[in-house]
């Protein structure tokens, strides 16, 4: 197989995980940053906050429809590939249906189709009052959003061990996978936020700005740390040692994802070390404007070193994983 991102089934595979990233992202943020700081704020932030719930929203509405479509996408090209069929002749004679009712695979996609229509009932019975929802609501959407992107573990390679081993794999997956929900997931809605604080200049956008940015990256240092730990143990399990790394095509693309990895770190550290001293009035006479608008872009660049991540995962999910390549060499 072509390891290439015209792979139909790897293009699927990157909309899905993107889309089920984003759509955690920003219930996570909503819970842990953004709500918190309006309620800070009182009503002094009411058309920033109309602005962002809006947009916010809208963006969380297409990447969950994105993500069911693309789900279903993937397990249809998936009975394909299984049957080696076209999509259309699985979906007739019921070969779908097969791999839907009678697979691990199968058993998967069904929770997450549970774990998705709660998180849609559950946003659409949300309440909010001045554009801030109960923080009972918030966390329960959490919950569910991270049981729907945490879910796709079962999807990965940590689903083919056996015992003790399959149990520690799959939960530092679901680990792995709500950490960068909580990081990668949440820039969006970082970037919507401080744009909006900055647009509208309203009388505390400052105090708001440098509140929120310091929040997420609390979040973010949660996040890294809990990467690096699920990311270790992935790597043991899937990797196995160094010559793997280097002398497969799979622990080469994982090098790449690692050295993107590494790149997100760094600009993080900039923010928080640099940035947001100057933005909460600490250090330097930079106009907070200007200050914001450096986070923008560092979050901007942030977000396109994370789709380059994304990507590489659709291609690495199909690989068989470096410790079989690299005993196939042997």
């Amino acid at each position: 197989m072509e390891y290439s991102l015209i792979n139909p089934l790897i293009a699927v595979r990157d909309v899905h995980f993107g889309s089920t990233v984003i759509v955690a992202g920003i219930v996570f943020f909503d819970l842990f940053v953004a709500s918190p700081t309006l309620r800070a704020m009182g009503s002094l932030l009411e058309t920033t906050a109309v602005a962002f719930r809006v947009h916010t929203a809208l963006a969380l509405w297409i990447s969950l429809a994105l993500s069911i479509v693309s789900g279903f996408a993937w397990l249809c090209l998936l009975a394909g590939r299984i049957v080696g069929k076209p999509i259309g002749d699985v979906i007739a004679d019921g070969t779908v249906w097969i791999v839907l009712s009678r697979t691990q695979f199968g058993f998967a996609w069904q929770l997450r189709f549970v774990f998705g229509i709660l998180l849609a009932g559950c946003l659409l019975a949300r309440r909010t009052k001045r554009h801030v929802t109960p923080i009972w609501q918030e966390a329960l959407a959490a919950l569910l959003a991270g049981a729907y992107l945490g879910s796709l573990a079962f999807a990965g390679h940590g689903e083919e061990g056996l015992g003790f081993e399959r149990n520690l794999h799959l939960a530092a997956d679901f680990l792995h996978l709500n950490a960068a929900g909580l990081w990668l997931g949440g820039l969006i809605p970082l970037a919507l936020f401080l744009v909006y604080l900055r647009r509208f200049h309203e009388e505390t956008w400052r105090t708001a700005a440098s509140d929120a940015a310091y929040r997420f990256s609390n979040l973010g240092i949660i996040a890294v740390a809990t990467l690096l730990v699920s990311g270790t143990i992935n790597v043991w399990f899937l990797i196995g040692g160094m010559q793997a790394l280097v002398g497969t095509s799979y622990g080469r693309l994982l090098l790449l994802k690692i050295t993107l990895f590494a790149a997100m770190v760094c600009l993080a550290g900039i923010n928080r070390e640099y940035l947001l001293p100057r933005l909460s009035g600490d250090i330097g006479t930079n106009p907070a404007s200007r200050v914001v608008q450096w986070l923008l872009r560092n979050s901007l660049v942030e977000i396109v070193l994370g789709i380059g991540i994304i990507l590489i995962v659709g291609m690495l999910g199909i690989m068989a994983p470096a410790t079989d390549m690299h005993v196939h060499l042997h």
